[in-house]
This record gives C-alpha cells, structure tokens and sequence, in this order.
C-alpha cells in the first residue's frame, strides 16, 4: 500500500503535495482522503465516486491523490487495513498477557468498539458494500476470520476453566463481532469520552452474558483495570 504523510516546514505549517485552493491545511492528507472516499462511497457507491471528486472532497487535487493511493480500490485496503490490523494486533498481545479469558475478552471487545468508532469511516459500509472480489480483498477476509476464532478459542478456554457458561461458541463469536462493528452505527462517535462510555458499557453486556453462574463482573474489570 502505497502513502505518505507530509512533513513539516520551517515555519511549522504542514506542507507536501499541492491542495485545493479552497482546501485547510491539513496534517494527514491521507486520513482526509479515506474519510472523503467513505462519505462519497456511502453517498454515490464505490462505482459512482471518481477519483476527482474524491480529491476535490479530501481538499486536493487530482494528481495529488494519486501521491497517496493509486487507485480507488487502494483506498478501500487502506480502510480495511486500517481497523484490521490492529484488531489482530490487540488480539496477539492480549494473547500473551498473564489475564483470565473473562479479562481478555473484555478488554478486547472495548478496544475493538473504541478503535472502529474513532476510525473517519463507518465499518459497516465494508462489511455491506466493499468487497471488490479480488483476491487481496479475499485476503483480507480471510484474515478477519482470525478475529472470529480467536473470539471463539476464548470462549471454549473460558468455558473449560469454568469462567464462562456453555454456548456455541462460533455463534456467539460472531454475534460479538457483530456488536463490535455495528457500535459505529449509533455510538457518539464525535464525543471521545461517550465512545469510551459506549464501548465499556456494551463489552460489559457482551462478556457478563457468557459468564458462568458464580463469576462476577466487577471481578473481571478489576483485573483488566490492571493491564489496560
């Protein structure tokens, strides 16, 4: 994937490859153009958005553009990637973290809504419209499969240790990254301090629904408060 951010002047005033005229400065044209592209996609379908009104909306020219993402299909990976890559990222260190699969699974399900509802685009639209049957899109599907069984793997550990009760654990993984993605839909997302609210409320509502009899929630946010 190609991109580049721009670098600071002497003056201090971001610089780098030439905007629109009518376009603020910006420091991550390249967030500009993702958040850009997100709101034509939604607005005109990922067929209906050229490349020039995806410049002219990011606040830069068209050749410009094509500094940062040679093509619109390129922007789409970096939507993915973008929200993929640190979902499995957060999912590895969590994995080797010394914490009760309650804890782990919590502590993933918060970040995960927090990470989706801070990125400049709703997930959803990828979900329901961006896959451009390729194989690198392919690819990445693939790679959100990971998310789903490392859901799956701390249920049956959690339930095998007797921390959460019996289900059907590919199920319930699905309906939790179902919950995890669908937040953006309705989460204050402007408001970072509600996001987190949002985000720690629903994980609670998702993790105290598998616990086992016996198992108590506050227990599990106090050992998580410990690691986050």
């Amino acid at each position: 994937m190609k991109g580049s951010s721009e670098k600071s002047g002497g003056g201090g005033r971001a610089v780098g490859r030439p905007r629109s005229a009518n376009a603020a400065p910006s420091a991550d044209p390249r967030a500009d153009i993702i958040a850009a592209a997100a709101r034509l996609f939604r607005k005109q379908g990922f067929a209906g958005a050229s490349v020039r009104e995806i410049a002219s909306e990011a606040g830069l020219k068209k050749a410009s553009l094509y500094y940062y993402f040679p093509s619109k299909e390129e922007i789409v990976y970096a939507m993915v990637e973008d929200v993929l890559a640190p979902a499995l990222a957060t999912q590895r260190r969590l994995g080797k973290a010394a914490l009760s699969e309650a804890a782990r699974l919590y502590l993933y399900l918060r970040s995960d809504i927090e990470l989706l509802c801070a990125a400049p685009y709703d997930c959803t639209w990828l979900l329901s419209h961006g896959s451009l049957s390729d194989a690198r899109m392919g690819a990445y599907w693939k790679q959100r499969q990971k998310l789903l069984a490392w859901l799956a793997a701390r249920l049956k550990q959690g339930h095998a240790k007797g921390e959460f009760a019996a289900c059907d654990a590919a199920t319930v993984a699905q309906a939790m990254l179902a919950a995890t993605e669908y937040s953006v839909t309705w989460a204050e997302r402007e408001d970072r301090e509600r996001m987190a609210q949002t985000a720690e409320q629903v994980a609670t509502l998702l993790v105290r629904g598998v616990l086992a009899d016996g198992r108590d929630m506050d227990a599990v946010k106090a050992e998580a408060a410990g690691e986050g």
